[in-house]
């Protein structure tokens, strides 16, 4: 049997009268992308917020590795193996490329800062490092200012430094948002062959990205889970081409 990693189990927020989530089952499984799609507004944000700990859920709850999260702060929860990308980009852009990535493998390594030692001077740090890079394609841009990159390079560049801290799960934010045709692929070929390293919950607009990749997919509609299923029978379901995919299923 798959060993599931992440499981919700009846989440649900409300913000007033509005039902962001509600009672929402999903789980993700060793091995696979689960992509989590749905209309603006259907409350995606809202859970994945719930998973990282930024919100805590009215009802429900969510499990991750077999425990029960609802109490643990986000920092921990990154720490237990839950990493993350965002949508807006958290890189620190006057440092470069391997700067930020050293950053990460301190943090993976819970290790401070010391001023006494630059941790940019630190040879096992960039060796480690340089792993991530080679891993991303990114070891010839390692000297070069974050600020220097393109929006692709950097959404590379946050992938590499979500695995540093060795995820057993990665919650991905939109990763081909504002990226043109040519990052879209090579993005879509880098995750791809990321599943089989640490399994992947992606909130994804482009449908032909989440076709080519998902395992399988849940469509949120109004806070709800309305269908979960592979990528043949989400384009084929009646239900969600009314409720999401109109026209624009590839």
């Amino acid at each position: 049997m798959v060993e599931t990693v992440l499981s919700l189990q009846g989440l649900s927020k409300n913000f007033g009268a509005l039902a962001a989530n509600n009672e929402v089952n999903l789980d993700l499984k060793q091995g696979e992308i689960h992509a989590l799609i749905g209309p603006n507004g259907a409350g995606k944000s809202t859970l994945i917020k719930q998973i990282a700990g930024e919100i805590t859920p009215d009802a429900g709850a969510v499990y991750f590795a077999g425990q029960n999260l609802n109490a643990v702060r986000s920092v921990k929860r990154v720490r237990a193996g839950l990493g993350r990308t965002f949508q807006v980009s958290s890189l620190i852009t006057e440092f470069t490329v391997e700067q930020n990535l050293m950053l990460a493998v301190m943090g993976a390594q819970q290790r401070t800062f010391r001023f006494f030692k630059r941790f940019t001077q630190d040879a096992t740090l960039r060796q480690q490092a340089q792993h991530h890079l080679e891993q991303l394609g990114l070891q010839g841009r390692s000297d070069v200012r974050v600020s220097q990159l393109s929006h692709g390079e950097r959404r590379q560049l946050e992938m590499a430094m979500a695995l540093a801290l060795k995820p057993k799960a990665l919650l991905l934010d939109e990763p081909m948002a504002g990226i043109g045709p040519g990052g879209t692929k090579e993005m879509t070929d880098l995750l791809a062959r990321l599943k089989a390293q640490v399994p992947i919950l992606l909130v994804e607009h482009d449908m032909a990205a989440v076709f080519a990749l998902a395992d399988r997919i849940s469509v949120l509609v109004y806070g709800r889970i309305i269908l979960t299923g592979t990528a043949e029978e989400i384009r084929n379901s009646p239900q969600v081409q009314q409720a999401y995919l109109g026209e624009e299923a590839p």
